[in-house]
């Protein structure tokens, strides 16, 4: 039974997805036709970003190589079979992107590292929150992810590296689906003030996340050609994206209860 004194803050996301059993479709279907990027094609980009490239991907590399015990351990207390299957998968494809990541630094002849302070950082503060700030911590990650990949896939000219990122991208737009069901089963039962008190903070923690991330790859991004207010108007669109369609979903679930008013 759900502990009265938790906050909607604190609450954001259902212990489960109320479509769990499609979203574990989701993830068996997702694992099919995924053609491996062929690695061994001679790579031709230039060696600066090259270096860069390859330090800024090593680092996102880090971010996916959690095994997920923690999160799964939590979930394993009061998840269905569904749903916790769903979350399996969800992890696998985090470990799959941090192999396809790998073979990127290896494609460009980079190292990676087994630690770095956005990473501990990252760690600390959602196992500090529990198993419900996790999720919004993986939440932000994602949407952050989700820019820079965005911003790579447009500039990195090179088959094998945009293959991949495109796969990524594929994954991660399911990935940031999948935290948005499970937040509207909380949603719908909030009032105004609760949720404009969870969105406060949310948003306070994507730009919180948002400015860390330019500190660590602005020198990657700004080598390709990009400038901060490129990543941030990226990451706020797909911010804004998500908390819209929050809103609306709540309006859809709303509207036939008032239409028998």
């Amino acid at each position: 039974m759900t502990n009265p004194r938790f906050s909607a803050c604190t609450l954001c996301f259902a212990s489960q997805s109320s479509t769990a059993s499609d979203w574990l479709r989701h993830y068996q279907d997702n694992r099919l036709n995924r053609t491996e990027p062929e690695w061994g094609v001679p790579c031709l980009l230039a060696p600066d970003v090259r270096h860069e490239l390859a330090v800024s991907l090593s680092h996102f590399q880090l971010g996916e190589t959690g095994g997920g015990s923690f999160l799964l351990g939590q979930a394993s207390h009061n998840s269905s079979a569904d749903d916790l299957a769903a979350l399996t998968l969800f992890v696998r494809e985090e470990n799959e992107h941090a192999r396809l990541l790998a073979c990127m630094v290896d494609r460009l002849g980079g190292t990676l590292v087994t630690r770095h302070w956005t990473h501990r950082l990252f760690k600390l503060a959602r196992r500090a929150g529990g198993f419900h700030f996790e999720i919004q911590m993986m939440l932000t990650a994602e949407i952050i992810g989700t820019a820079y990949y965005e911003l790579l896939h447009e500039a990195v000219e090179d088959g094998p590296i945009t293959h991949a990122i495109g796969l990524m991208l594929r994954d991660e737009a399911g990935h940031v689906a999948f935290h948005s069901d499970r937040m509207r089963a909380c949603w719908h039962g909030w009032l105004p003030f609760e949720r404009t008190l969870w969105q406060g903070q949310f948003q306070a923690l994507v730009l919180v996340a948002l400015r860390a991330a330019w500190l660590d790859h602005g020198s990657c991004l700004r080598t390709l050609g990009f400038t901060w207010e490129d990543f941030d108007q990226r990451a706020r669109r797909t911010a804004i994206a998500f908390l819209d369609g929050l809103h609306r979903e709540s309006a859809t679930a709303i509207a036939p209860t008032a239409a028998h008013a």
